[in-house]
């Protein structure tokens, strides 16, 4: 891949931004051009029929009741109903072809100068018996949360098929409304795709503290209805076992939306490839954004894709700026949170199996971090109640600093004071 800087200059102030996707990323990517003095057309594309909103909100807020769906969508209303800011149409393309043209699945052709994918995913389902049934759920726009909200209020039991991020979410706030809640887990641990074993042995613990039974290496293979509600077969360690709910969500990641793109001249690699100022190497009009993009990481050398709502923020003001002439590459300390059992955690950087794990919550305290090393440098860290110390950890971790474990160790000493030293 050309890592090599774009020469800066004014984008026209005649060119046509085509934004596919009216997410939280292709939004602000939106918000973005204006601010940066982008006087062209910008037209936003969403599947959706709202203005772009935050998801995070989805699984925790709106869930539980404590926001509303107005306070999840990007201000000012004002910016989304004045065409001379941005076009924002419902619409799904279904193709782009070589003379940069849309091809929308109306029949529409949409040409444009500058395409930007902010396309995100959709929810993976199940492909195994009962996956259609009525009371088989998944949790990604705000249709999916209101109807499971009324839903989780009428029944009694839940289960939550994926133990990432949005599952452990979903299973902490049907607790918090009072439901019986049962979380399965494919794999040998939960959110074992951000957090090391100990940080996910940690949270499995505060679940089931908590009354949340949570079985990981379990595989469903089926779901059917009873009189009692529902029966949901699976196997663990080669035994066969049958689980009960009234409810169930499928919370087992997404599908990457870029199939409009096969056949394209943009390149695909889990996801839309790009460079470190988020641009396609084989199809330099196109940028890439939010979930969907997996970009060059000057920091670590490669390519990474990052599901997370700071990722979708400061990339789209990357995005805007290589787009208006003053390009920077993009580079960013991996960073997300998540609000679960009344703790807020947040996990900076990128664990590597393998990675040395520092424990730096003392035994019975509420708060503290996790550190991890990779060849003896600060990789990341799971802070418990502790987002006070992240700018101190993604400044060790953008450092790449080396510090004995013993040091590390040591609670007493604060991780400003190691930023210092």
């Amino acid at each position: 891949m050309n890592h090599h800087q774009p020469q800066a200059q004014g984008a026209p102030q005649d060119q046509r931004v085509l934004i596919v996707g009216a997410g939280h990323a292709g939004g602000r990517v939106a918000q973005a051009l204006r601010s940066d003095g982008f006087g062209g057309r910008i037209l936003l594309l969403g599947a959706e029929p709202h203005t772009p909103y935050e998801r995070p909100g989805l699984s925790k807020e709106l869930l539980l009741g404590s926001k509303t769906v107005d306070e999840l969508m990007l201000g000012p209303r004002s910016f989304w109903e004045d065409p001379a800011m941005v076009e924002h149409r419902q619409g799904v393309v279904a193709r782009i072809d070589d003379l940069r043209q849309a091809h929308l699945e109306s029949g529409e052709v949409i040409p444009f100068d500058i395409l930007v994918v902010a396309s995100g995913g959709q929810a993976r389902g199940l492909t195994i018996p009962g996956a259609d049934l009525p009371e088989v759920r998944v949790l990604r726009t705000i249709e999916d949360c209101l109807a499971l909200r009324p839903a989780m209020a009428q029944q009694r039991r839940l289960l939550v098929i994926g133990g990432g991020v949005i599952g452990m979410e979903a299973a902490s706030s049907a607790a918090a409304l009072g439901m019986e809640v049962t979380v399965v887990e494919g794999g040998a641990r939960v959110m074992a795709r951000c957090l090391p074993p100990e940080g996910s042995q940690w949270l499995q613990a505060l679940h089931e503290q908590r009354g949340i039974k949570v079985l990981t290496g379990v595989s469903v293979s089926g779901i059917a209805k009873t009189a009692e509600g529902l029966r949901i077969d699976a196997q663990c360690a080669g035994q066969e076992m049958a689980l009960e709910a009234d409810l169930v969500l499928v919370a087992v990641g997404i599908s990457l939306n870029t199939a409009f793109l096969e056949g394209s001249p943009v390149r695909l690699d889990n996801g839309v490839l790009t460079d470190a100022w988020c641009r396609n190497p084989d199809a330099p009009w196109c940028y890439a954004v939010g979930d969907v993009a997996n970009s060059f990481s000057p920091l670590y050398g490669r390519a990474l894709r990052q599901e997370t709502w700071r990722n979708a923020e400061n990339q789209a003001r990357a995005v805007s700026a290589a787009i208006v002439g003053r390009p920077e590459p993009y580079i960013e300390v991996p960073w997300m949170w998540t609000d679960q059992l009344d703790r807020n955690i947040q996990v900076v950087g990128i664990y590597t199996p393998g990675d040395l794990v520092i424990s730096r919550i003392p035994p019975g305290e509420r708060a503290g971090v996790l550190l991890w090393l990779h060849e003896g440098r600060v990789a990341g860290g799971m802070l418990v109640d502790s987002g006070r110390e992240r700018r101190q950890l993604e400044e060790l971790v953008r450092r790449g600093s080396t510090i004995d474990a013993a040091v590390l160790r040591d609670p007493a000493i604060s991780l400003k004071e190691l930023v210092r030293s």
